[in-house]
């Protein structure tokens, strides 16, 4: 398994948006944040749904 498939992805941080402005960048952090992990559980799916060649 590659380490990075195992890091955590980064969503929004931030304080709590006060604005349209800064709400709007809290969504593109969240959903950036949600696309790399779900990205990197379809890589995992797909390693351990691969056949063992090693036996």
């Amino acid at each position: 398994m590659p380490p990075d498939l195992l890091q955590p992805c980064a969503g929004y941080t931030g304080p709590l948006p006060q604005s349209e402005g800064q709400f709007s960048d809290a969504l593109i952090a969240e959903a950036r944040g949600r696309s790399c992990a779900n990205g990197r559980l379809e890589a995992v799916a797909e390693i351990l749904a691969a056949p063992n060649l090693e036996d």
